[in-house]
């Protein structure tokens, strides 16, 4: 199956899920095995940063596309990360940025799925059941970590006075200030790898179907729930 194109959507909290073309053969239908490696490969690609040459055959990706496609899968994670726990990104410096991608890259290898085989619902939707296991780890860090931390945090900097300072230093204390907050959230973070633990199996039903421009994909909808499911904050 070739003719494939990724699609990626840019804003913040919108899923990120590949597409496959099946215009370039004429008459050809995705099957259930298809559908199967594919919502496998999508989620390998964008938790675990692995995929085979199938699955390159399969999207009509380069190993390098590949590449792209997960780290931007990354970003977006981190996006949702530094939302969920405030974080400044645009006072960030790039090495505290890194290390929150860093983070992220370990605890997204972590995440727990299976991929049941797709059952085809007609002759181009198939539905593809995903067992999943929730990630503890975020939620384990607001409930017995973050409180704490906010106290402790806000005590450092509870003797300044903004007035009394130029705007050139309060440029510099916000860019501080933020870098050290979210330097914290990360070890926080990193701090309880080794304490994950994983919820009870759910499962969700995916589609993979057609939509007007003939690309197969696993809806923005399906995939916004499945990773909410995977890494709960």
């Amino acid at each position: 199956m070739r003719g494939s194109v990724i699609r990626r959507w840019g804003a913040a909290g919108a899923a990120l899920v590949l597409s496959l073309s099946l215009t370039a053969c004429q008459g050809e239908t995705m099957t259930a095995f298809d559908a199967t490696a594919y919502v496998q490969g999508v989620l390998d690609e964008t938790y675990k940063g692995t995929w085979d040459n199938a699955f390159l055959d399969l999207v009509d990706l380069t190993d390098g596309e590949a590449q792209d496609a997960y780290e931007a899968s990354l970003n977006e994670e981190y996006r949702r990360f530094a939302y969920q726990f405030d974080i400044n990104d645009s006072l960030l410096t790039e090495e505290t940025r890194q290390s929150a991608l860093d983070l992220l890259a370990e605890v997204s290898a972590m995440a727990q799925y299976t991929v049941q085989q797709a059952v085809a619902l007609d002759d181009t939707r198939h539905a593809v059941e995903v067992s999943v296991r929730p990630m503890d780890l975020f939620i384990l860090v607001r409930e017995d970590a973050l409180a704490d931390f906010q106290t402790e945090f806000a005590e450092q900097y509870a003797g300044v006075d903004l007035d009394d300072l130029s705007a050139e230093e309060r440029t510099s204390l916000e860019t501080e200030y933020e870098n050290a907050w979210a330097n914290g959230i990360v070890e926080l973070c990193r701090g309880r790898l080794g304490l994950v633990g994983y919820g009870d199996v759910e499962s969700i039903l995916v589609l993979v179907a057609p939509d007007d421009d003939g690309l197969y994909t696993m809806g923005d909808n399906d995939f916004s729930n499945l990773s909410a499911l995977i890494l709960p904050y």
